[in-house]
């Protein structure tokens, strides 16, 4: 179960320190791993900034939901200070797993870059209705209000309207990017996971965003073998699902059939050839989207 022990990110959230949202109380927290252990559940702390990861390691958490995107200082700057290594090594100690979820924000920089629409995975994940929505008169009206929306809120959040919104919205990604690279060397415990549907845009349509993560982490440098582990035996192992993570004789049989090896190539998870559910076998052809 997910305790979402902090707000959610807004959009001035992105930069970096911009919002500065309140952070519950140790006694809280420790209040809600408490009743978290005693039901049996696993404890969960939504963070994405540098004083939530803090807070949220005082209070021994099982899994930190997000990587880390946000903290003080220039928003324009994506390299992590040292501050943001010392919790990461911190996380690493104590044994506390992480859903890095990259795709939440990089998704967000489809609000001023269209380009996602031509992504040819998408009409594998979304209703061709919804894609023709999407690229018609009435579609592009509302993205261009949102984009104006955004550019807007940037302008205010800087004080000026002389910074590239593009720019400014493209820092929490890098900044993603460069924590999950530091999580990896540090031998953290990194779990998939997607936050789907995550923010505004058309970055992260469900189904599709899970496999745009799996790039990300591929780009960060994560190993083909660690991405593998924390989409199947590492997820099922933290969530206490016995029954799943793993081939084996007893085990329900949740599988994706693939034509080619993800221990070689992140190409691989394009491969699918069938879906075995609770058993059965589905082409995956029966699966795409018919209209």
């Amino acid at each position: 179960r997910d305790l979402h022990s902090f707000p959610t990110r807004r959009s001035s959230d992105l930069f970096g320190g911009a919002a500065h949202w309140p952070t519950p109380q140790p006694e809280t927290l420790s209040t809600l791993r408490d009743e978290a252990k005693r039901h049996g559940l696993v404890f969960v702390v939504h963070a994405n900034a540098l004083e939530s990861w803090r807070t949220a390691l005082d209070a021994h958490p099982d899994v930190i939901a997000h990587g880390i995107w946000q903290w003080d200082g220039d928003r324009m700057n994506a390299k992590p200070p040292p501050e943001v290594r010392d919790v990461i090594q911190r996380a690493a100690r104590a044994g506390v797993a992480v859903q890095p979820t990259l795709q939440a924000v990089y998704g967000d920089l489809s609000i001023f870059d269209k380009s996602f629409l031509n992504n040819p995975r998408l009409a594998e994940a979304l209703p061709h209705d919804i894609i023709s929505y999407l690229t018609s008169d009435e579609g592009q009206a509302a993205q261009r209000a949102q984009t104006d929306e955004y550019r807007q809120a940037i302008a205010h959040l800087f004080g000026s309207n002389s910074i590239d919104p593009a720019k400014a919205m493209a820092v929490g990604p890098a900044r993603a990017t460069a924590t999950l690279r530091m999580m990896s060397n540090e031998k953290v415990r990194l779990l998939f996971g997607t936050d789907t549907p995550a923010n505004e845009g058309i970055g992260n349509p469900p189904g599709l965003n899970g496999r745009l993560e799996l790039n990300l982490w591929a780009q960060a440098g994560v190993p083909l073998s660690h991405i593998l582990r924390a989409a199947t035996l590492d997820n099922a192992k933290a969530f206490g699902l016995s029954d799943r993570g793993t081939i084996e004789v007893g085990k329900r049989a949740d599988l994706l059939l693939l034509r080619a090896d993800p221990l070689k190539s992140i190409a691989a998870y394009d491969a699918i050839e069938t879906i075995l559910l609770d058993g059965n076998a589905l082409p995956r052809a029966s699966l795409l989207p018919t209209k």
